[in-house]
């Protein structure tokens, strides 16, 4: 089912840990929009959050044809990026390195 421009995609506010890194989301149909509006903000004392756009062609195996470009993990991105859709299907990953973060906030919206 596609999903209209203007709709929440993906939302996550707890803050990401070591222990449970990777977060990695399932799969998303893009069916319906072309852009991805993202705005997040990672808090860290000593450690380090890395997110990422992972893309797929069948909703199930990870292509490494069509990469998305690398996001910046610093500094913190709360005016929003876009992303211009590559493939059928986005999934997003964020690592949590070395110590837990203290905040974590992301949000992903869908854009004609």
């Amino acid at each position: 089912m596609a999903t209209p421009a203007g709709y929440t995609v993906w939302d996550y506010v707890i803050p990401a840990t070591v222990v449970g890194s990777p977060i990695v989301t399932p799969w998303f149909d893009t069916t319906g929009y072309t852009t991805l509006l993202l705005t997040y903000v990672f808090t860290n004392s000593t450690g380090s959050t890395t997110p990422t756009i992972e893309g797929s062609f069948d909703g199930a195996t990870l292509d490494t044809d069509m990469a998305y470009a690398a996001l910046a993990a610093s500094p913190q991105i709360t005016t929003g990026v876009s992303v211009t859709i590559l493939t059928p299907f986005v999934r997003f990953r964020l690592v949590q390195a070395t110590a837990d973060a203290t905040r974590t906030k992301i949000h992903v919206q869908s854009r004609a």
